[in-house]
């Protein structure tokens, strides 16, 4: 009973990350109706920037997550801005072609400068736990919990209490009728990849501090931020929730009784099963508004 209970906190702990991690993916697919390969690669880059920012000049990686954030957001409203507008319009697979390019770039782009070598940012707090009861919690999990659930309810709040929340929820919905209102879909693009892409980064900074990386993770991340996009449904913060929970119990619970070498197998076959039996995921509907 005592290694159920066990299973279940890390469960909740790493699906809460999970839950944050995917939520820039979803929004993105969720209002802009692009799949973003590249989204795990801003992942690692954020995890790159807070290592380096740890490394060189001894900023906590908790610290340095707002830069991350922002470096994200601005480079998310370029590569909108010079890239993906362009060919939005065009066939989806000419943006799987340009975003599966991005994550090329950006994986070979590190990799020369930091080689291929496993990296981790080994803050103090790293190998503390402490017991609750029964339960063995590390610190870095649970501090990785919290900052993730506060994050995601700041995501929340601005999307439910804000005038630009509202005209995300808006394009989503309905593109021709926000536009009718005087909601320029383009503007919420803009703000949409930027808030998106600096969830990635900012994600990378939470993933940096739990486990190692390197420069050729981000294909791994990015399905699994794809399989928390399935299960929950697109573009709502609540069901990133619980598309993160569902993929925190499936790898804990796997890793456990099978073994480590099995969890992304499980991953893709729990893919496979909701895009056959239930494509719009247990909350979500096709896009963002739609419940």
């Amino acid at each position: 009973m005592d290694i159920l209970l066990q299973l279940a906190v890390e469960s909740l702990l790493l699906g809460t990350f999970y839950a944050f991690m995917s939520l820039g993916f979803s929004l993105t697919w969720g209002v802009l109706n692009i799949i973003n390969l590249a989204y795990g690669s801003y992942i690692i880059l954020g995890a790159y920037i807070s290592y380096t920012l740890y490394t060189y000049a001894g900023i906590d990686p908790i610290l340095s997550l707002p830069l991350s954030f922002l470096i994200g957001f601005f480079k998310g409203i370029l590569v909108q801005r010079l890239l993906i507008d362009r060919v939005m319009t065009l066939e989806p697979f000419m943006v799987l072609i340009l975003t599966f390019g991005l994550d090329i770039v950006i994986a070979n782009a590190l990799n020369l400068i930091f080689r291929a070598d496993i990296r981790s940012i080994d803050v103090p707090y790293a190998e503390r736990s402490f017991l609750l009861g029964p339960l063995i919690i590390t610190e870095v999990k649970l501090l990785v919990f919290a900052l993730s659930l506060v994050l995601t309810a700041l995501v929340y709040i601005l999307l439910q209490k804000t005038w630009t929340g509202r005209s995300i929820r808006a394009v989503a919905l309905d593109r021709e009728g926000a536009r009718l209102v005087g909601i320029d879909p383009s503007r919420v693009f803009l703000i949409t990849s930027g808030l998106g892409t600096g969830i990635a980064l900012a994600s990378g900074n939470l993933y940096g501090v739990l486990q190692g990386f390197t420069p050729f993770d981000g294909g791994m991340l990015t399905v699994k931020a794809f399989l928390v996009s399935i299960v929950g449904g697109l573009g709502r913060v609540e069901s990133a929730l619980a598309g993160g929970l569902f993929l925190g119990v499936l790898e804990v619970f796997t890793g456990f009784y099978l073994g480590e070498g099995w969890k992304f197998f499980a991953s893709l076959i729990a893919m496979f099963l909701f895009l056959l039996l239930r494509p719009r995921g247990l909350m979500g509907g096709k896009y963002y508004g739609e419940t």
